[in-house]
């Protein structure tokens, strides 16, 4: 509203108070030099925290028209960026306002001098529709559904199907509904479907890769494509949590990224490593429980003399770890009481 038709002075300039999830929670009209801000009711503007003096500061317009803040009686003072100003000191005010750590809050002082930043699009939904979204769940229960089968013994119960037809929707709902309360808890909106959207079409690309991709690998004999499957199935997880965590901090993207990225290296040298020490290689040896049948094996197969000479090196490699056994393993009597 106009502040000549309402009656009101001017607004000289705007006080906000921001919350922790960085939104402006408080704003306070500035009609009048100068303002004090504290604790007491006597201030102009209270400040409801522990950590505030009475009367903490004041801000205050000089016959040269800058601005300066003055610390009043406090012990904490007053922060502005790196700096603390204590009790008693004198800090003039940019032209363009400043922001302040007063107590446990956060103050910023906007005038009429300030420059504004451009305009931010909204944030656009990507996600699958819902037809797109009902195909994928259709399609994960199939490969899902089907994987248990293929596990299963002729003549198998009702009961062995309850855990996975119950436990994969309690599990995507119980993920989708916990990043929901984090976009509750920091962008105030219980993000469900937005969550959801993310996990389910990742949830159906693990799957997909678990249970097309080995078989694949072992018709067309390429053991490289069997050992890629975990590592892609790890980068969608880590782009899945990386989707999650922009979705509820839009503002922290870089940070969330930065979180994202030392994650996959910390947990690549530790499967590395854990990986080396337990078979003496950098990746696991190709293996599966079931093997293709004859029809589906797409190269020919190889001359059983070819097999002969691929396990040659088995032996050494098996006296080898015979004896890194036999040195780790403690001598006769050690473990004795």
């Amino acid at each position: 509203m106009n502040d000549e038709r309402s009656g009101h002075p001017p607004r000289l300039a705007l006080l906000e108070v921001i919350g922790r999830d960085g939104r402006v929670a408080q704003t306070l009209d500035v009609r009048h030099w100068p303002v004090t801000l504290g604790r007491s009711l006597a201030a102009d503007v209270v400040l409801d925290d522990p950590h505030v003096a009475p009367l903490h500061a004041t801000l205050r317009h000089g016959d040269d028209g800058a601005l300066t803040l003055e610390v009043g009686d406090t012990a904490n003072g007053v922060r502005e960026g790196p700096s603390l100003h204590a009790r008693g000191s004198r800090v003039p005010v940019p032209a363009g306002g400043s922001t302040w750590q007063v107590g446990g809050l956060t103050l910023r002082l906007r005038t009429p001098g300030e420059t504004l930043a451009p305009e931010l699009p909204l944030a656009r939904d990507t996600g699958l529709g819902p037809a797109a979204l009902g195909l994928a769940a259709v399609a994960l229960a199939v490969l899902t559904l089907g994987q248990h089968w293929r596990s299963l013994d002729p003549g198998s119960e009702v009961m062995d199907w309850l855990p996975l037809v119950a436990g994969l929707p309690l599990a995507l709902g119980l993920w989708s509904g916990l990043w929901a309360l984090a976009s509750k808890l920091f962008q105030h909106r219980f993000e469900f479907m937005a969550h959801l959207r993310l996990a389910l079409p990742v949830a159906l690309g693990v799957e997909a890769m678990d249970t097309l991709l080995p078989p694949l690998a072992a018709s067309l004999d390429w053991p490289l494509l069997w050992r890629l499957v975990a590592p892609l199935q790890v980068a969608l997880l880590l782009w899945l949590l990386f989707r999650h965590l922009a979705l509820v901090l839009p503002q922290a993207r870089r940070a969330a990224a930065t979180f994202v990225g030392a994650a996959a290296v910390a947990g690549t040298v530790v499967a590395i490593s854990a990986t080396w020490r337990s078979v003496d290689r950098w990746s696991r040896p190709p293996y599966m429980s079931e093997l293709p049948t004859a029809d589906t094996l797409w190269r020919a197969p190889e001359p059983a003399e070819a097999l002969a000479g691929d396990l040659a090196p088995l032996a050494e490699q098996l006296a080898r770890r015979v004896k890194k056994a036999q040195a780790e393993e403690p001598p006769d009597g050690a473990g004795d009481n």
